[in-house]
């Protein structure tokens, strides 16, 4: 009886024991798990992303291009990353090859450094910070000159990993060889991904060689070359790369000359730390590949260990993870302004933040197109938030191209597209803007040779058919609304000078300033909105008379009207009388005005708050509320 009653005692031990024991087969839909998360999470919340990065990139299926791209160390790399980017022109495609890759990846880590199924989860750690490499960027988007970064980094940790993985199965002499082979020849082709894997190989003999003299020998080989292989070609082929880039070929070294500043000191070094703790986990890995042995201790606190793992991983991945909501609304905006969509493009102008200023001036071309700038453009947040980066990041290379075409300022926006061309290279992104801005101005030949760098492409072929059509029939371009309401806007002297890089500020100053005698009603329009922004009274009159005077049959929208009364009230000499007002409006007015005199007394600062919720939405508000707004 005894015998029974332990036995009855000891069954739901061991039952609990299973219940709480992590299983493999517990892992394997953990990773599995793992994967379809990040998945659909780059589907749900990057697509915009992955398109604009698609559009910032480019691949030609055409020799020149081959040719220029092996014209630096780490080139074919760059080529077939470039390929491969191509690809988020369809988000969910494009973001499935990479993951399906990042998951060859995984399966490579566990294979060459023979991490047991138990301890799977480890293989996942180069996997975050490969991954961790592309979410963080931000606007580096915009500024990043390595061509198919976003595979770059991937293609060549699975390039390291096949070499090791040979590189293990060798005889002793045959890996001498194996490791000058495979950085001199590997150098140009993978850059400094091929240096990494002769370091790796020689710290997997001084861990695995049994004999002391391979132990010293080959790694000296491997730093030697590591050494040397740089240096080489940078004499021999490559002399028109700057020297100490030459070991960082691969990477975004070519960064470091872009800035100077202690800012973007600190984002570089920041924007270095995955590659770094990336080589530190290969490296450790490598050394202990082979002669893992589980000991007690860890078999204590295995249990431990993989929750901290699971719990470790995803918080990287989602604290590296840039999710600012003014960047994401940027380049919301900008997808729909491609495809003429302006009632979205006002409408992603209503953050929940104080907007930057790309967002706002989008807002406005989006309000102005679709015709509801006069009631609606002061019912949406507005101020110049500092744009979330460790760069000092320029409106001329975030959106300035767009809004240079979009008020007609066709000369300028080709202009960026050569200028960031020469410091970035031919982005697809450019030669659209290209190819429409020559359209608009006349200059179909050169337009023409745009167009023919498209047709080189898998996905944007369609889209230069489609205005090479317009360069061999001109008629065709009173059709197309994309160009020809722009040219509506071209309604200013055409002069030549420069906007050392303030977009707003420029493009304010020839809208109000430079009309011509008869200028377009959406003309107008946009410089009676930049005098509103101005808050110039005499500006405002100025522009106002010209607007009337394309409007003068239609009813006065409800912001100039405010406007109206607003600088009425400030300028005792001006006389609103003959205009009709809504009485709405007027009664507000006077509520606003009694409202100021209640507390009046008070800094603007501390007066806000108490006139946000009535009159937040007018131009009273921003005229008194809304101060230090920059235009860069």
């Amino acid at each position: 009886m005894k015998n029974n009653k332990k036995t009855n005692v000891n069954v739901p031990k061991e039952k609990s024991a299973k219940r709480f024991s992590i299983t493999e087969g517990f892992l394997n839909k953990s990773v599995l798990l793992f994967f379809a998360v990040v998945w659909l999470m780059f589907v749900l919340f990057e697509n915009v992303q992955l398109q604009r990065i698609q559009e910032l990139s480019t691949f030609l299926c055409t020799e020149m291009y081959f040719d220029e791209m092996m014209t630096a160390p780490a080139g074919f790399l760059s080529y077939v990353a470039t390929f491969l980017m191509q690809f988020f022109y369809y988000p969910a495609l494009g973001i499935t090859i990479y993951m399906a890759l990042m998951y060859v990846a995984y399966l490579l880590v566990r294979k060459v450094f023979a991490i047991p199924q138990r301890w799977s989860l480890l293989a996942l750690v180069p996997v975050v910070l490969l991954l961790w490499t592309n979410v963080y960027m931000g606007y580096w988007i915009f500024y990043s000159k390595l061509s198919g970064y976003f595979y770059v980094a991937l293609l060549g940790v699975m390039a390291i990993l096949l070499a090791m993985l040979a590189y293990k199965r060798l005889p002793r002499w045959a890996k001498y060889l194996f490791v000058a082979v495979w950085t001199i020849a590997g150098y140009p082709l993978i850059g400094v991904y091929a240096l990494a894997g002769a370091i790796l190989m020689g710290a997997y003999s001084i861990a695995t060689d049994e004999k002391a003299l391979s132990r010293i020998l080959l790694p000296i080989l491997s730093l030697a070359l590591v050494g040397a292989v740089p240096a080489l070609y940078y004499y021999n082929f490559y002399t028109s790369v700057a020297f100490p880039l030459m070991y960082g070929a691969g990477t975004h070294a070519y960064q470091w000359s872009l800035f100077g500043d202690a800012n973007f000191a600190i984002h570089v070094w920041a924007m270095w730390l995955p590659f770094a703790l990336l080589f530190l986990f290969l490296l450790v890995a490598t050394m202990l590949s082979d002669k893992m042995k589980e000991g007690e201790k860890v078999k204590k606190y295995y249990s431990h260990i993989q929750i901290s793992l699971i719990v470790a991983l995803p918080c990287v991945l989602w604290l590296s993870w840039f999710t600012d909501e003014n960047y994401r609304a940027e380049l919301a905006q900008n997808k729909a302004m491609w495809e003429e969509d302006w009632n979205r493009v006002a409408d992603l102008g209503r953050v929940s933040c104080e907007p930057t200023r790309l967002v706002v001036i989008n807002k406005n071309i989006g309000l102005l197109r679709s015709g509801r700038a006069g009631e609606e453009m002061f019912r949406f947040p507005d101020g110049s938030s500092t744009m979330k980066s460790g760069i000092n990041v320029r409106l001329s290379q975030t959106g300035g191209k767009m809004m240079y075409y979009q008020y007609g300022r066709f000369s300028f926006c080709y202009r960026w597209c050569v200028e960031d061309a020469v410091e970035f290279g031919w982005r697809i992104e450019y030669i659209k803007h290209a190819v429409r801005s020559l359209i608009a101005s006349g200059q179909y030949k050169l337009a023409h040779r745009y167009t023919d760098m498209l047709k080189h492409t898998i996905f944007h072929r369609s889209w230069a058919e489609r205005y090479e059509k317009m360069i061999e029939n001109p008629l065709l371009v009173e059709k197309a609304t994309d160009i020809t309401i722009p040219r509506q806007l071209y309604c200013y002297k055409n002069t030549l000078d420069v906007d050392e890089s303030f977009v707003e500020a420029y493009l304010m100053n020839v809208m109000v300033s430079n009309l011509y005698v008869n200028p377009s009603p959406l003309c107008t329009e946009a410089s009676l909105m930049f005098a509103l922004i101005r808050k110039d009274i005499q500006l405002y009159w100025n522009t106002m008379v010209a607007y009337l005077g394309n409007h003068a049959q239609l009813r006065i929208p409800t912001h100039y009207q405010e406007a109206l009364l607003l600088y009425a009230n400030l300028d005792r000499r001006a006389d609103i009388s003959k205009f009709k007002l809504d009485n709405r409006v007027t009664e507000r007015f006077r509520k606003f005005g009694q409202l100021s005199a209640k507390y009046k007394g008070m800094s603007e600062d501390q007066m806000a708050p108490y006139f946000k919720d009535e009159f937040g939405d007018t131009y009273w508000y921003f005229y008194f509320f809304v101060r230090d707004i920059r235009t860069n």
